[in-house]
């Protein structure tokens, strides 16, 4: 399965692109399969469906749970009800894996995911770098700090107003070889090399357990999916 493409190949991509018309194909049910160098624009091709993800953990079957080698799933509970599922891992590499929606930020913005993709939805974030997750889907994965330790947050496009974002959270001995990579906490001098090094060695099972629960949430879906 095609999930990664090199960094610089995006760069030279993004030079010969310009502001033309993205690449791809029509939207179709099941979701076609995106052409690779659509991750070098930054428009995007679109389609605008019903967002598929419920907020609870009802749609992911307990096969798929054993098959990301997870051991439980909860709901996340906000004020006004369930927000979300934390995926139970509690592994050497994974602590939890949660999947939320991403809405936009104000009535102004129709959706969320391409200011993702352009760096413009306020995150904030030190790392950002797209990707086709799976061939099907437009994604962008971020780090982020959840109770002040670093997570690979992978954010994908449904083609919906609002996005789907998967949160790895490593166990804290894990984060705590990384040393301290929010530039919050040190003076926002930022450490890239410890950020890309922690990037890629954890974003990986992110990226792998999230295409297995999409199957769940969302089967026969992506980014140009019209059902």
């Amino acid at each position: 399965m095609k999930i990664r493409l090199a960094a610089a190949l995006v760069v030279a991509l993004a030079a010969l692109a310009g502001c033309s018309t993205p690449p791809g194909p029509a939207p179709a049910s099941p979701a076609p399969p995106l052409p690779e160098d659509a991750i070098a624009y930054d428009d995007l091709l679109s389609t605008d469906r019903e967002f598929p993800f419920d907020n609870t953990c009802d749609q992911l079957g307990a096969d798929s749970i054993d098959e990301v080698g997870a051991r439980a799933a909860r709901v996340l509970q906000g004020m006004g009800g369930p927000v979300g599922c934390a995926v139970e891992f509690g592994s050497a590499e994974l602590d939890e894996l949660w999947i939320e929606a991403e809405g936009p930020p104000n009535p102004s913005e129709p959706r969320y995911f391409p200011l993702l993709w352009n760096g413009d939805a306020g995150t904030g974030t030190t790392y950002h770098r797209r990707l086709l997750l799976d061939g099907r889907y437009y994604a962008v994965e971020t780090i982020d700090f959840y109770g002040g330790q670093p997570g690979c947050y992978l954010t994908v496009d449904t083609g919906s107003p609002y996005a789907l974002q998967f949160r790895g959270i490593v166990p804290e001995a894990v984060a705590a070889t990384y040393g301290e990579l929010n530039s919050s906490l040190t003076n926002y001098v930022v450490d890239h090399v410890g950020t890309d090094r922690f990037m890629t060695d954890n974003c990986p099972v992110v990226e792998r357990t999230a295409i297995v629960l999409l199957g769940d949430i969302d089967p026969g879906g992506g980014s140009l999916a019209t059902s």
